[in-house]
């Protein structure tokens, strides 16, 4: 049996090398817990970073599908507006028969809100399309349509060219649809100065005011206004005075084609 020294000193050393083991285990738990958590964060970053690629990945694609999305609109477009341009034949017939001239011509005028001279027809039909041509079929055309009453309108040769022109029958509905007012009547004070402005073209101031024998600035400027004389030129006389004629729109609102149509000092007479 052995000493109670000695099987305390046995005892002790025991207990040490127990205390020894369990912190040596306890530090390998530890070591591995911190592995472990390493580990683990490790994973979470890359997830966090296969996310993240995987967004900007998403996010490319959406912008090269809105790229491509766009292109494809605008090719659309593209195409669109090369379909719309070939619909439209800019290039006239190079040669027209008498009865296809007539229907263009016919159109021609019918489109214009303003007199079509021969000439400016002409170059609508063709480069080398003769303007006394286009007189003598517009003369056709104004005498088959002018013989023509259920038309609601007629080709009247006005203002240095043609114009088709409403029948004054449909004015009324005319001035109803586009709210037109009745413009106001000329006096017979503008009345008489127009005309002497008419006659006696180019003009001064001064010569109509001695013809007339009181001032007619107020005349000129109504006349003025509704642009029927225009200041044409300076007058070779002391001042410089300044020229006034008549103008296309005078014709036009007395339904004339040149001023050759005014009447004669004998024909007024006789309307007296």
């Amino acid at each position: 049996m052995a000493p109670a020294d000695e099987e305390t000193d046995v005892t002790s050393e025991s207990n040490d090398e127990a205390v020894e083991s369990n912190e040596e285990t306890a530090e390998d738990e530890q070591v591995d817990s911190e592995e472990a958590d390493h580990d683990v964060n490790e994973s979470d970053e890359s997830d966090e970073s296969d996310e993240s690629d995987e967004s900007d990945e998403s996010d490319e694609s959406d912008d090269a599908n809105d790229a491509d999305e766009a292109k494809s609109e605008e090719a659309d477009e593209s195409d669109d507006e090369d379909t719309m341009d070939g619909d439209v034949d800019d290039e006239a017939p190079e040669e027209l028969g008498r009865d296809e001239m007539r229907q263009a011509l016919y159109a021609l005028l019918f489109a214009s809100d303003r007199p079509m001279n021969p000439t400016r027809l002409a170059e609508a039909i063709s480069d080398d399309m003769d303007p006394e041509v286009v007189t003598m079929i517009i003369e056709e055309l104004q005498e088959d349509i002018n013989g023509r009453d259920e038309l609601p309108y007629f080709l009247k040769e006005i203002g240095g060219g043609y114009q088709l022109m409403t029948k004054s029958a449909y004015a009324p509905f005319i001035r109803r649809l586009y709210q037109i007012k009745k413009s106001k009547r000329l006096s017979k004070a503008v009345l008489e100065t127009l005309a002497i402005i008419a006659y006696k073209q180019p003009t001064t101031r001064a010569e109509v005011e001695a013809i007339r024998g009181v001032s007619v600035s107020h005349a000129f400027e109504q006349l003025q206004e509704k642009r029927f004389i225009k200041v044409s030129g300076i007058a070779d006389s002391p001042g410089r005075p300044k020229l006034y004629r008549t103008t296309e729109d005078f014709l036009l609102q007395f339904g004339m084609g040149s001023l050759k149509e005014l009447p004669t000092l004998e024909e007024l007479q006789e309307m007296r």
